[in-house]
């Protein structure tokens, strides 16, 4: 009977030890926050940052075209160049052609 219990031991002490290896080494690879996970959330990040760089690129040409048009430095031209391509804007002496 001891030799049963002895028996016993020595395998199921190291078989509770080897699953719960294995249990946390698969949570730790395909997990909510495993390795799996983590390559993930670096694609998303890689994404988040480039759409990042690209609204402040956005954000410098509204800066650019705001400065243009604030009272102390009023680009005239610029100006009439918006109300051309935004509202349709002619000077009566011309004609509008539209292109689709």
């Amino acid at each position: 009977m001891e030799g049963v219990l002895k028996t016993g031991k020595a395998v199921l002490l190291p078989g509770a030890i080897a699953a719960l290896i294995l249990y946390f080494s698969y949570h730790a690879i395909a997990g909510e926050q495993g390795l799996a996970a983590w390559g993930e959330l670096q694609q998303q990040e890689e994404k988040l940052l480039s759409h990042i760089d690209m609204l402040k690129a956005e954000r410098a040409t509204l800066e650019i075209s705001l400065e243009r048009l604030r009272d102390r430095t009023l680009d005239l031209d610029y100006v009439e160049e918006i109300a051309r391509t935004r509202l349709s804007y002619v000077r009566p002496d011309e004609i509008l052609v539209a292109v689709r």
